[in-house]
């Protein structure tokens, strides 16, 4: 079955009055790029209402679609809301919302920034540049009515954190430590630069997601170099 807007539409999982107005496939570059913009409003008679002004276009990269590369471009009517479409982005942003959550995710397991551009083809310096403004507390992840975020689902405590009794990510101790409220004497360099770094992030990061992202970012640290960590670790058991 050919692809046409109307089907493409439905892949990009649009809603009216979006619509697919074109959109061009690259098969060497395996690439969709699709326009998306607001049905024009019909009156009487099927007549065509007068569209209203829109912004200039955007262009986000999207999710991909059986293994395309898709780039959106949306074309907006001014002042219209596009923070909840997960096909759209914020202006400032290279990727859609469901790209933006996807990466995200991957962030979340530990992936390295090289990992995340092999699977999934984003170059590195977009990807820089929305780990930057998630850093500087310019993205965010949460919905506004979401509920308090799980500090640790299930399966994101490695069996080596409970085998060397480092504190669960669910335990206050890391929030403690990570906002100041807990004074450790730390030896490590690598420890004392990390700390430093995640304060000054996490005093500009309001979004619960990505605050939750900077506990797991430490918590994994201490998973990882547990055998180095005996002095600061005895400390923090004790706090």
């Amino acid at each position: 079955m050919a692809l046409d807007k109307v089907l493409l539409g439905r892949l990009l999982q649009l809603n009216e009055p979006w619509t697919v107005r074109d959109f061009r496939f690259d098969p060497d570059a395996r690439k969709l790029d699709a326009w998306i913009g607001v049905e024009p409003p019909r009156g009487w008679f099927a007549r065509v209402r007068r569209q209203p002004a829109e912004g200039p276009e955007r262009v986000w990269r999207h999710t991909d679609l059986a293994g395309w590369r898709c780039h959106v471009h949306v074309q907006a009517p001014v002042g219209a809301d596009l923070s909840a479409l997960p096909w759209a982005g914020t202006v400032d942003m290279p990727f859609s919302q469901a790209l933006s959550k996807h990466v995200f995710a991957l962030f979340n397991e530990g992936v390295p920034l090289n990992g995340i551009c092999s699977i999934t083809g984003i170059p590195l310096q977009e990807l820089w540049k929305f780990k930057y403004s998630l850093d500087q507390g310019k993205t965010a992840i949460a919905a506004p009515s979401s509920q308090p975020v799980d500090l640790a689902p299930a399966g994101t405590v490695a069996p080596a954190a409970l085998a060397d009794d480092i504190p669960d990510l669910t335990d206050p101790v890391w929030l403690k430590l990570i906002e100041g409220q807990v004074d450790l004497d730390i030896r490590a360099l690598s420890l004392k630069l990390l700390m430093t770094r995640l304060r000054s992030q996490l005093e500009v990061i309001t979004d619960e997601e990505v605050r939750m992202l900077k506990l797991r970012e430490l918590h994994r640290y201490f998973v990882k170099n547990s055998r180095m960590l005996g002095h600061e670790l005895s400390q923090l058991r004790a706090s």
